[in-house]
């Protein structure tokens, strides 16, 4: 997995601690928007018809997911505003989420246990893995 982030923005010499930033930053507002934390995360998935995906991440089998699918469950406004803060386009950045999320979901859902709504996740010790170690 080390470094796959950086390859999907164009190469690991081009990513730099501020993206990787951006990146962490961008997950952590995905994995709590709208108040609801995971919770709305996994209704979102649901409700896209992706609800056997999102629990596989809770329970930490990580079914893969693809730009398809993040575009079946964010709006096109969402993605290019996440794209522009991690200087990236809207493309690679359906790209980042599609590898990014079933990581990130396993991650602050330990034991398959769904934190609070409220409980901000840190991020940053995945991105750092994802990113090669650049964070």
């Amino acid at each position: 997995m080390s470094g796959f982030l950086s390859a999907l923005l164009g190469g690991s010499n081009q990513v730099g601690p501020g993206q990787s930033a951006a990146i962490a930053n961008v997950l952590q507002q995905v994995l709590s928007q709208n108040g609801g934390g995971i919770a709305t995360l996994i209704s979102r998935f649901t409700d896209a018809g992706l609800g056997d995906h999102v629990q596989s991440w809770v329970s930490g089998t990580q079914q893969p997911i693809t730009a398809d699918h993040v575009d079946r469950v964010f709006t096109q406004d969402e993605i290019a505003n996440w794209a522009s803060q991690a200087g990236t386009d809207p493309d690679r950045m359906r790209d980042v989420l599609a590898a990014a999320l079933p990581h990130a979901v396993d991650h602050v859902t330990p034991n398959g246990e769904i934190p609070a709504p409220n409980a901000t996740p840190d991020l940053t010790s995945l991105v750092r893995r994802f990113m090669g170690g650049s964070v």
